[in-house]
C-alpha cells in the first residue's frame, strides 16, 4: 500500500496550534469480579448481574445487584488484591415481597450514620403492592459495613414507584433527592430516615424534562446524569419547585450519561454511554476549575487467560462509586442485564487516578458528533497522495486508490485545541495489525475534518491531511 511509505509534508498554516495542556489517554481499569474470574463460585457467592448502585461503608463495599439484591462484595481469595464475588448470605433480596422475580436496581445513597437508600423498579407488580416498591431504606454499620437493617420502603404514599426511581443522592439538608427513568422530575424526600410516609416535594426537572440516571452533590449543587446531558441545579436545598437543571458543556451533549459520583471534596466522576467503537467512557470533572480529564474506557482481564482489553458497555455502565481510599469502582454488564452472572466490577486505584494529568477545559470535545457523521465514503487528501476511505459502523473500513482494509477507532483528542469545535483522535489499523496512521482531527463543518499536529504514519513520519465527506 503506497500510503504506508510515502513521506509527506509538514502540517500547513491552516492547522491550529497545539493546546498547552495535553489530554490524558486514560488508564486501564482492573477487572475484579465477573463470571470469567469465577467459573465455579462457592456456595453463597455469585458473579454480579447488572450492578447499578454501590456504597462503601468502612472497608465494605455493597452493590445493588439486579439478580441478588442488596448484597456485600466479598473476596474470593486471600491475596492483597483479591477476586471479588457477590455474597448471598447477607443483605436482602429485592423487592421485599412474595415475588420470586427480582427487582432491577438503580443508584444507592448513604449517610454518615449508616442509612442506605436503594432505588429500584419492580417488574412483578402483580404480587408487589405499591407500598413495597420505589425507594427502600436499610442500614449498615458505618464503621464495619456489617448489615444491620431493618429495611422499609419510604414515602409510600407519594406514588414514586410508577415513575421508576433510579437516581439518588443525600443533600446537605439531609433530604434524599431522587430522579426517575419515566419522567424528568427531580424530587426530594424530607426526613428520609424517619417513618415511611414522608413529605415529598418536586424541586425542578432535568434539561428538556428527559429521564435521569444518577445524581451527585458537590456542596449544595446537585449534578445530574441524564439520558442526554450532564447538568446541575445550583443551591438545590433552596429549591421549592421551579429549579430546572442547566446543562454543563462537557462535550457530550445529546449522549446518554449513565452514572455519576462525587468524592465529597469537589471532584466528580461520570460515565457517558458513547455509541462509537470503544463503548462507554469515564471522565473526571472539577466544577471549581472547569477542568475535564479522560479517565478510562476499558479494563484488563487479570487472569492472563485473555490478555485483550475489555471496553465498558455503553448501555450498562451504571455503577460508579468512590471508596474511602479514593479508588473508583465501576460496574457494567455486557448482556444488558439479560443474563444472570454476566455483570462485571472494575476498580481504578487512587494512585492511578492521582497520576492522571489535570486535563483540559474542553471536556469530551463532542467526539460523538464526529462519530455520527462517519458513515459512507470520505475523500482523504494528502500533500502527494489521495484515496477514498469508507467507514462502517462496526469499526471497520475499506479504502480504494490504494486498496486496503482494517479497523478504525475514535477517542478524545490527545491534545485538545482551544476552540469549541468537535474534536477526536482517529486511528487506522490494517488487517495485519499495523497502525497505518493516527492523528487528532478538528471538525470545521459536518463534511470536513482537518488533521492536526502530530499526524503520525506507520513509519513515524509527521504528515498532514484532510477528510472531506463525499456523500453528505
Amino acid at each position: 500500500m503506497q500510503m504506508k511509505s510515502v513521506i509527506l509534508g509538514v502540517v500547513g498554516a491552516v492547522l491550529l496550534s497545539v493546546a498547552a495542556s495535553a489530554q490524558s489517554s486514560g488508564v486501564q481499569a482492573q477487572l475484579r469480579s465477573s463470571n470469567v474470574l469465577m467459573p465455579n463460585p462457592a456456595p453463597g457467592e455469585v458473579s454480579p448481574t447488572a450492578p447499578a448502585g454501590a456504597i462503601i461503608a468502612g472497608a465494605q463495599a455493597w452493590v445493588c445487584d439486579a439478580a441478588a439484591g442488596f448484597r456485600p462484595v466479598v473476596p474470593v481469595d486471600n491475596t492483597t488484591d483479591p477476586i471479588l464475588a457477590i455474597a448471598t448470605t447477607s443483605g436482602i433480596k429485592l423487592p421485599i415481597s412474595p415475588t420470586s422475580t427480582p427487582a432491577t436496581c438503580g443508584q444507592m445513597a448513604s449517610t454518615g450514620n449508616g442509612s442506605v437508600y436503594i432505588t429500584q423498579a419492580v417488574v412483578d407488580t402483580t404480587v408487589t403492592p405499591s407500598a413495597s416498591r420505589g425507594v427502600l431504606r436499610t442500614a449498615v454499620d458505618p464503621t464495619t459495613g456489617a448489615f444491620i437493617g431493618p429495611s422499609a420502603y419510604i414515602a409510600t404514599t407519594a406514588e414514586l414507584d410508577g415513575s421508576q426511581p433510579t437516581a439518588a443522592a443525600v443533600g446537605q439538608d439531609g433530604s434524599l433527592y431522587i430522579g426517575f427513568l419515566k419522567s424528568g422530575d427531580i424530587k426530594k424526600i424530607i426526613n428520609p430516615g424517619v417513618g415511611t410516609t414522608q413529605v415529598v416535594q418536586k424541586i425542578g426537572g432535568t434539561p428538556s424534562g428527559h429521564p435521569a440516571r444518577a445524581f451527585a452533590f458537590v456542596g449544595d449543587d446537585l449534578y445530574i446524569a441524564s439520558i442526554d446531558a450532564l447538568s446541575v441545579i445550583r443551591n438545590a436545598s433552596a429549591c421549592t419547585g421551579g429549579c430546572n437543571a442547566a446543562p454543563v458543556s462537557d462535550g457530550f451533549s445529546g449522549t446518554v450519561h449513565t452514572g455519576i459520583t462525587s468524592d465529597g471534596s469537589g471532584t466528580l466522576y461520570f460515565a457517558v454511554a458513547n455509541t462509537f467503537p470503544g463503548g462507554s467512557q469515564v471522565w473526571r470533572y472539577v466544577p471549581s476549575t472547569g477542568i475535564y480529564t479522560f479517565v478510562a474506557q476499558s479494563g484488563a482481564d487479570r487472569t492472563g487467560a485473555n490478555s485483550s482489553n475489555f471496553s465498558f458497555v455503553s448501555a450498562k455502565t451504571n455503577m460508579l462509586a468512590l471508596d474511602s481510599n479514593g479508588s473508583l469502582w465501576i460496574g457494567d454488564d455486557p448482556s444488558n442485564g439479560t443474563v444472570r452472572g454476566a455483570g462485571r466490577i472494575w476498580t481504578i486505584s487512587a494512585a492511578a487516578l492521582a497520576a492522571l494529568p489535570a486535563g483540559n477545559s474542553i471536556g469530551g470535545t463532542n467526539v460523538q458528533t464526529i462519530f455520527n457523521v462517519l458513515r459512507g465514503p470520505w475523500f482523504l487528501g494528502f500533500t502527494t497522495n489521495n484515496f477514498t476511505i469508507t467507514f462502517f459502523a462496526d469499526g471497520t473500513f475499506t479504502s480504494v486508490g490504494p486498496a486496503d482494509s482494517g479497523t478504525w477507532t475514535i477517542s478524545p483528542p490527545v491534545r485538545p485545541q482551544f476552540l469549541g469545535n468537535a474534536q477526536c483522535h482517529l486511528t487506522f489499523t490494517d488487517a495485519q495489525g499495523i497502525v497505518l496512521f493516527s492523528s487528532d482531527f478538528l471538525m470545521t463543518n459536518l463534511d470536513t475534518l482537518f488533521a492536526q499536529q502530530p499526524w503520525v504514519s506507520n513509519l513515524g513520519t509527521p504528515i498532514s491531511g484532510a477528510l472531506i465527506k463525499q456523500t453528505p
